[in-house]
């Protein structure tokens, strides 16, 4: 969109173009504005939409459904890039002056920046570092070197961005979306792109993992990431083959994008980059290491992958609990049910022995221990083994204290 000069001063590349008639691509528009004002870089006319009164529906497979095109599309526009910020600001004047004319129309020009929704936007000419075609997959560590799968990303196409310019990572894909319309049985398909992005200092710890093929590593998050989409179902003329900065193209904010709820489940994300970007991955760490975000080296165990019983397979509910286990009372599951929301424990760890734990001890010990647990900010990686550290420890403790109650002695009883 921009960037900034020696004084400070924001130079802008990028302008909106509206007023063109329909029957406009993408490739007439760019030349036109080549021939009248400067070299173009990337035009995007934005001819897709999300259509009224409708919504994304993630748990229909877009697969099984006939692509429709028969809903109410959105004013041609269109986002262009120019070489230099001089053919911004010259077609910004000459669209004030009507002197820019297509198809008998005279066209309306805005500067990038100048859209309220990416006033935050403005940078340095700084690009954000840049992995492509990467593979992500979000799940959980069981073990120490058991990660299981609950959703994979799309085998071609998915790229990672490190923007250290505001301290936010980003995964970004497309996919064909069903959108279902509000009272009515149709449905439209619609490509997409996606965005799941969070800040730098919501990484709890970055894991490199042991691979022969790629660099491999595990983001483990504090919270779950934001989400968002964007309807692509646009024409797009691109004359240079480098990088540009995002176009001003709105995101919108939608909910957990997989059919299995993985994104509100899971909170470690498995990214497996490229060799050829090994030196923007040095960076990356660097900046990581930077930022205060612990980096952890690979060791010689080679992490085993695998996914989770029933994968894919759509969440019954939209909210994801456990509603009930036998013999746990309604406190103690209401106890697990904030440490696996919370993420400290997820539902793959949360096994027989571990509700035998539970089970094994009175309400008090299970009740102090899952408060415990609660306190945490990072995941358990072993929980049964946890649970039952803590569990003899609250007993012991229990012990000690009724042993002093009979005695007059003075004991000091330490902290966990």
């Amino acid at each position: 969109m921009g960037s900034e000069d020696s004084d400070m001063n924001i130079v802008v590349t990028q302008i909106s173009v509206g007023g063109f008639d329909n029957d406009v691509n993408a490739k007439m528009l760019s030349e036109y504005l080549e021939e009248q004002v400067g070299q173009v870089l990337r035009c995007r006319l934005k001819t897709s939409s999300t259509p009224p009164k409708s919504y994304p529906t993630y748990h229909i497979d877009e697969e099984s459904m006939q692509r429709m095109n028969d809903y109410i599309r959105v004013e041609p526009h269109a986002f262009v890039h120019f070489a230099s910020s001089g053919s911004a600001n010259y077609a910004l004047a000459a669209a004030g002056r009507n002197e820019l004319i297509l198809g008998g129309k005279p066209l309306k020009v805005s500067l990038g920046p100048g859209n309220p929704h990416c006033l935050d936007k403005k940078r340095t000419d700084e690009m954000p570092l840049k992995f492509s075609d990467v593979n992500v997959e979000i799940g959980g560590l069981v073990s120490n070197d058991d990660f299981v799968v609950g959703w994979s990303g799309p085998p071609t196409g998915v790229n990672f961005l490190v923007d250290r310019f505001d301290g936010t990572c980003k995964i970004l894909f497309t996919k064909n979306t069903v959108f279902s319309f509000k009272n009515e049985a149709r449905q439209a398909v619609i490509k997409c792109n996606f965005k799941i992005q969070f800040l730098t200092r919501e990484i709890n710890e970055i894991k490199e993992c042991k691979d022969f093929a790629s660099f491999v590593i595990l983001l483990q998050l504090a919270s779950s990431p934001l989400v968002f989409y964007r309807t692509a179902d646009d024409d797009v003329e691109e004359s240079v083959a480098f990088d540009l900065l995002d176009d001003d193209d709105q995101w919108i904010r939608t909910t957990d994008i997989t059919c299995s709820g993985a994104i509100g489940r899971f909170n470690t994300y498995r990214i497996s980059i490229r060799p050829c970007n090994g030196l923007n991955f040095a960076k990356a760490k660097k900046y990581f290491r930077d930022s205060r975000v612990p980096v952890v080296e690979p060791c010689n165990q080679r992490l085993r992958v695998r996914n989770e019983p029933n994968f894919g397979v759509p969440m019954p509910e939209p909210f994801f609990c456990i509603q009930y286990h036998d013999g746990i009372s309604f406190k103690v599951l209401f106890l697990v049910n904030a440490v696996l929301h919370k993420g400290i424990i997820n539902q793959h760890q949360m096994t027989n022995d571990f509700f035998t734990l539970l089970n094994k001890h009175q309400e008090g010990i299970s009740v102090a221990a899952l408060k415990h647990i609660f306190s945490f900010k990072r995941p358990v990686n072993d929980a049964v083994k946890k649970l039952e550290h803590i569990q003899t420890w609250l007993w012991n403790k229990l012990n000690l204290l009724k042993s002093t109650e009979e005695s007059d002695d003075v004991v000091e009883v330490g902290g966990w």
